[in-house]
């Protein structure tokens, strides 16, 4: 499953053609879609107000802002989504406009300041990006001291691999071959030497959804 040799242009010209509308249209159209994707903005929204952030929250990978919606509405935070994707950033500014929405090449597009963040999300995101060094140190770098990294990806264990096959035979075609990283097999430590200590850790949906949030060491 996982292709360590997918170069980043290819992943970025695959992301760019994704529709706009894909996950808003899916939850609306497809059962599985929608219970899939209910499932996680349930357990997102009970962890962010859990942890009673304060601040900006800035949310990686956001596409056309449906998960940063949920969030605006869990948190009394200011929130800011950013994707590499234009069409899918117009069609969030256009859904959700008091969400702060901009395009960015993440981690090369340096669009804030250091430390203008409490929170940073990454949801099915870490496993598309091939330098995961380069996006902890700036995650690290925008995040104060004591901030959240709040992330999921895909536990890819037996069930989640079958699934995902059956998925990338239909509908889901577009992500076959996108995954760069399968963080069940290398483990989590590239976050700690990035200076970040692990606080939560969830697999829901049958195991196949994991849940993680780390906190930047002082």
């Amino acid at each position: 499953m996982d292709n360590p040799t997918i170069s980043k242009a290819e992943l970025d010209r695959i992301h760019k053609q994704v529709p706009a509308d894909y996950y808003s249209n899916g939850i609306e159209k497809n059962f599985l879609q929608r219970y899939w994707h209910h499932r996680r903005f349930s357990l997102i929204a009970q962890e962010l107000t859990r942890l009673q952030l304060t601040g900006n929250i800035l949310d990686i990978g956001c596409h056309g802002g449906d998960l940063t919606n949920v969030m605006s509405r869990a948190t009394s935070c200011k929130l800011y989504g950013i994707d590499i994707s234009p069409d899918a950033i117009t069609f969030a500014k256009k859904r959700f406009p008091h969400i702060n929405f901009f395009v960015s090449d993440f981690p090369t597009t340096h669009n804030f300041e250091s430390g203008f963040f409490g929170a940073a999300t990454s949801f099915d995101v870490m496993e598309h990006l091939p330098d995961t060094d380069t996006v902890l140190t700036e995650v690290n770098r925008l995040l104060v001291p004591g901030g959240y990294f709040i992330v999921a990806v895909p536990n890819e264990n037996m069930l989640f691999r079958i699934v995902w096959w059956l998925w990338t035979k239909s509908r889901g075609q577009v992500w076959d071959g996108v995954h760069v990283h399968d963080f069940n097999h290398e483990g989590l430590g590239v976050f700690n030497r990035h200076g970040f200590t692990k606080v939560v850790d969830k697999k829901i949906i049958c195991g196949m959804w994991w849940f993680l949030i780390f906190k930047k060491q002082p």
